[in-house]
């Protein structure tokens, strides 16, 4: 992913002093570290954890996400001042820094709005007064999280299509925790995240599959290896081909599963986010197993597919044996 920074501002937000404090200057590009840290953050944008959407087309956020092409600083200080007027409400909102960067991804024109809440951290301060110099430990309580961190919340949105990845938290409003950013400051509905549809249909399969005796071990391994080939195939989830090789040859089981995750919520047609292969590989590209005498095992998928390397042997006392086969050698690392 090639990205072209173009403006970039930095806004802060102190909830102790009650008002935003706005930048009139953008940020200085030329500067790397700069560059590094920004592009960094964007790219991290795109988890099992992000919602996909498209903007509306008369929306308040979305005529401030195109002026902002145009009139950059003023546009970026009132996509500011929307989004804290919502986030200003909540009880437990942390301070943050808010940076709202241009750029270009793929030819088109982007938009990035990025939080990164403040956390404490230990230095030193040199004092001096009539007694010498005095080095101090002080704590900065308005430290951001490092470039190889993601932003706490986020949104990216494609200038054209209006098309937005999202990274939301929820907050505690009024006694109530909600998502305060797609429902006050972007108005727009977000399709379910990878990680949120995932766990519909783990969920499901489990209780599909105890309907019909099927063993949970099998379901839950079926599962991920069928979420990581539909998302490496097609670039989504196909939750009909997941029903199909999780429970095989039992139609009623199928029909049972793929109704259900509709009704639970499971949304088939969800944008993909940018790097979901990428997310797909790291997420998903391992099956996890951790047995009952305290044994765990991280086994890559295309290994779990081979029996020549693996194999999982259910014995006749109801207990299974794991195989490891054709190692050429055992590296013990502390």
């Amino acid at each position: 992913m090639d990205i072209y920074l173009k403006k970039a501002i930095l806004h802060i937000i102190d909830k102790d002093s009650g008002v935003p404090v706005f930048s009139q200057v953008e940020l200085d590009l030329a500067t790397e570290y700069i560059r590094d840290y920004l592009t960094n953050k964007i790219k991290k944008v795109s988890s099992a954890q992000t919602k996909t959407g498209r903007l509306a087309e008369e929306g308040a956020f979305t005529a401030l996400v195109r002026e902002s092409a145009t009139n950059f600083v003023e546009a970026s200080e009132k996509l500011v001042q929307r989004w804290y007027d919502s986030y200003q409400q909540s009880e437990e909102a942390p301070s943050a820094d808010i940076f709202v960067v241009l750029y270009e991804l793929d030819t088109k024109m982007n938009l990035a709005f990025l939080k990164v809440n403040y956390h404490d951290a230990y230095t030193h301060f040199v004092d001096a007064d009539e007694a010498g110099i005095a080095n101090k430990l002080i704590i900065n309580r308005a430290i951001l999280a490092s470039k190889s961190q993601k932003a706490d919340e986020a949104i990216t949105v494609e200038l054209e299509e209006l098309s937005y990845e999202l990274v939301e938290k929820k907050y505690l409003f009024s006694g109530e925790k909600r998502f305060y950013f797609s429902e006050s400051v972007i108005e727009t509905a977000p399709a379910p995240s990878l990680e949120e549809n995932v766990r519909v249909i783990q969920k499901v399969a489990k209780q599909i599959g105890k309907k019909f005796d099927a063993d949970e071990f099998d379901v839950v391994a079926d599962i991920k290896e069928a979420v990581y080939d539909s998302i490496e195939e097609v670039g989504q989830i196909n939750h009909e081909e997941i029903a199909s090789r999780v429970f095989k040859d039992n139609i009623t089981a199928q029909m049972a599963f793929k109704e259900e995750v509709q009704e639970k919520g499971f949304v088939s047609d969800v944008p993909p986010i940018r790097e979901v292969r990428e997310v797909s590989e790291k997420k998903f590209g391992k099956q996890k197993f951790k047995m009952s005498n305290g044994i765990e095992l991280i086994v890559p998928v295309d290994v779990y597919r081979n029996p020549d390397l693996i194999e999982f042997v259910n014995n006749p006392d109801g207990t299974v044996s794991v195989m490891i086969k054709n190692v050429d050698e055992v590296l013990n690392r502390l």
